[in-house]
């Protein structure tokens, strides 16, 4: 499904608008928002800002393919936005091999994609054991992974209540190829500890040692 440029612009704009509203973003790594597509940025997940924050400031021309959970399928307006943005079903809790050949078509056809190795969002804010379905994408398509280490967020649903904004980390890591001479536990363990290394301390969970 092709996307119009304007209303993936629009789109942005409108994520641009929200996030300026509750956050001020610091960013780190600006330099790398000059990697052309195709790429996989993967983050860590704390919270469902994530997705707005990334969108926000990851300029063009890179349109970014986002992944959501097949349940937000019976929310109405997600379920219009995120077709409407050419967004990628997933069936949590199985293989579900039709978005992951959905999402190697995106990657081989020059496009750029927004993940978590994480899968679903810590509920402790630190970092939870990495799946192996980015690594598995990344190898399959031939592309880099840009890491990013996202902090902050877990702050914005409090200090929307007091009315105030909250300061949030966006710190953007040199691109990773995964190596095919290495399985894919243990490109995935690279990935996540390229994340942890730039995440504060009590951010790093799992990987912290």
């Amino acid at each position: 499904m092709v996307i119009p440029m304007w209303f993936y612009k629009i789109a942005r704009l409108f994520a641009r608008m929200l996030i300026y509203s509750v956050a001020r973003v610091h960013v780190e790594g600006k330099e790398y928002f000059s990697q052309p597509p195709p790429f996989i940025l993967a983050t860590n997940h704390l919270t469902s800002w994530d997705p707005p924050v990334i969108l926000a400031m990851w300029p063009p021309p890179a349109h970014l393919t986002v992944l959501a959970a097949d349940k937000w399928r019976k929310v109405l307006p997600i379920l219009l936005l995120f077709n409407a943005m050419g967004g990628i079903w997933v069936k949590r809790g199985e293989v579900d091999r039709q978005a992951l050949r959905a999402c190697v078509d995106v990657l081989k056809n020059g496009g750029a994609m927004g993940m978590s190795p994480e899968g679903t969002r810590s509920r402790t804010g630190a970092l939870q054991q990495g799946r192996s379905g980015v690594a598995y994408l990344a190898l399959k398509a031939d592309v880099p992974i840009i890491p990013i280490a996202l902090w902050g967020v877990e702050q914005i649903a409090h200090n929307r209540r007091m009315l105030r904004r909250t300061d949030v980390t966006m710190r953007i890591g040199q691109p990773l190829k995964m190596d095919p001479a290495l399985s894919l536990d243990q490109n995935t363990d690279r990935l996540m500890r390229a994340i942890a290394a730039m995440l504060p301390t009590q951010y790093r969970g799992v990987y912290g040692q």
